[in-house]
């Protein structure tokens, strides 16, 4: 069995409790609608009671609590939280924000899908995934949800500049669901891809979105590389620009199956 990612450490993930990483949290690019007729669609009985782990500002919990139940929102992080119940839906009677450690955290409640948005790779899969077995009601689901985009045509410099002032100088590529599988944690029941949304944004807003990860969080990145990245950035995306505004495409790559105890 392979070792866990190197990168994958507490102090990292406590990066997102950062000031300026919640602030560019939501310049995220939005999940597709797509994505909650999904999510919608795995469950068995409706309206259902879902659980959303790591749910840091919402961005699966906001929108999916319209069409079920109620959601319960799980996140170690105080600021995101905070973040989160001030976004539009944040006060939504269905929603429930939990904050706690997901290994620490206590449930009474039967859920009919689990949710991890960009968020379960932080945790110890070895005590997660078994408690996801003990919460889930009888083919209950737990989905995986990753956020992803078309090709820019600055790819190859954004990547370039990603790697030059990344704060992380041991990160290792890992597929999360294969490292689940070999662990006989996680058995795979449906997979899907959304089709792309165009999603246009500031140049600012862009940019200020990459300092929501980790490794670019302002608060770590050494006196002056924040800015150095920033507008490097900015001359790298200024021939595509129109008016200011750069073209996305947003997608979403979900992964659904059966939460095992290993």
């Amino acid at each position: 069995m392979s070792s866990r990612p190197p990168h994958l450490t507490q102090a990292r993930a406590d990066r997102f409790s950062d000031q300026s990483v919640v602030d560019a949290y939501p310049l995220r690019w939005p999940y597709p609608p797509e994505t909650f007729e999904v999510l919608v669609g795995l469950l068995v009985d409706r309206p259902g009671t879902v659980l959303d782990v790591g749910t840091g500002t919402g961005d699966i919990a906001r929108p999916l609590v319209k069409h079920v139940g109620r959601v319960d929102a799980v996140d170690v992080s105080a600021p995101m939280l905070a973040c989160a119940r001030s976004l539009p839906g944040g006060d939504h009677p269905g929603l429930r924000w939990f904050e706690s450690r997901l290994e620490d955290f206590q449930s009474d409640s039967e859920y009919a899908l689990v949710t991890a948005g960009e968020s379960l790779h932080w945790m110890d899969w070895d005590i997660v995934l078994p408690r996801f077995c003990e919460w889930l009601e009888p083919e209950g689901m737990l989905a995986i949800i990753q956020r992803s985009e078309e090709p820019v045509p600055w790819q190859d410099g954004l990547v370039g500049l990603i790697v030059t002032y990344s704060t992380v100088r041991n990160y290792e590529a890992f597929d999360l669901i294969a490292e689940l599988e070999e662990r006989r944690l996680f058995e795979v029941r449906g997979r899907h891809k959304t089709a792309p949304v165009h999603f246009r944004q500031p140049v600012a807003k862009y940019i200020e979105s990459f300092h929501s990860r980790s490794s670019l969080s302002r608060e770590n990145m050494p006196p002056g590389a924040a800015d150095a990245f920033d507008r490097e950035l900015r001359a790298l995306v200024a021939p595509w620009a129109d008016d200011g505004i750069v073209l996305l495409q947003a997608m979403a790559d979900m992964v659904w199956g059966e939460p095992l105890a290993g």
